[in-house]
């Protein structure tokens, strides 16, 4: 006889995903909040320092000489410049720390065993079944 595709030997074996914690998901949350903030201030520093630098750039040379309110200019462009790119670097660090840590912490999946029964019963007969995780 062929052995039984369902029995106590062959249990219903059936996998659900884990589900994540309500903390582990607001921390996430919260850095890639924190990340999108410091990449959007990295664009905004990095828009600022392009509209100071055309400030100051000729596209022609316009023989005049180079004054200390142009230096000013030249300077406050290449601080925001340099300020976007350490907000560029910081939300982007953030941002890879929050996907490792998404990566990282994923719950692992969860099986439950079904047993299925049946029994006699007067006109016929009853299927009922147990679990566990």
């Amino acid at each position: 006889m062929a052995d039984p595709v369902v029995g106590p030997e062959h249990p219903i074996v059936v996998a659900t995903p884990g589900e994540r914690s309500s903390h582990n998901l607001q921390f996430v949350a919260g850095l890639t909040g924190v990340g999108l903030v410091l990449t959007g201030l990295g664009a905004f520093y990095n828009l600022d320092s392009r509209s100071a630098s055309n400030a100051v750039t000729a596209v022609t040379p316009t023989g005049q000489p180079w004054t200390a309110g142009d230096q000013a200019d030249y300077d406050e462009a290449h601080r925001l410049a340099r300020d976007a790119a350490i907000y560029y670097t910081l939300g982007g660090i953030v941002l890879v720390s929050a996907l490792v840590t998404w990566i990282a912490t994923a719950p692992d999946d969860q099986y439950v065993t079904v047993q299925p029964t049946i029994a006699p019963a007067p006109g016929g007969a009853v299927l009922g079944g147990s679990w566990r995780f």
